[in-house]
């Protein structure tokens, strides 16, 4: 890999682990549509790093800060997971007992909440 490519696939990983803090700090302030957002443009640059890994080993200096780069956007993960999981549970909760009113609703219409 040459230094060029290696510079590309680093600012890649610098990108990533910028986007996953800011979708930790949209997580934080309960800003979904940004987070859901964000996760789009991560989608994207976990994509484009699969193209830009290379069989040749980075020298150590390097692969540390790589790593030092993962690291960091799997702990954002983590955070976020944390955070978002309760909530996603509660909705998931929410959709079902709806799902169950409907059903209901359609079996003995709605005279039942009357």
């Amino acid at each position: 890999m040459n230094a060029a490519d290696t510079e590309t696939l680093l600012s890649a990983y610098d990108a990533l682990s910028v986007t996953t803090g800011r979708m930790l700090t949209a997580a934080r302030s309960g800003d979904w549509d940004r987070l859901v957002s964000l996760e789009q443009d991560c989608a994207s640059l976990v994509a484009s790093l699969a193209s830009l890994e290379a069989d040749d080993p980075l020298p150590v200096t390097l692969r540390e800060r790589k790593s030092a780069l993962i690291r960091k956007v799997l702990a954002d993960d983590a955070a976020i997971r944390d955070i978002t999981e309760p909530y996603m549970k509660r909705l998931e909760s929410m959709l079902g007992a709806n799902r169950c009113e409907q059903r209901l609703l359609g079996t003995y219409g709605p005279s039942l909440g009357a």
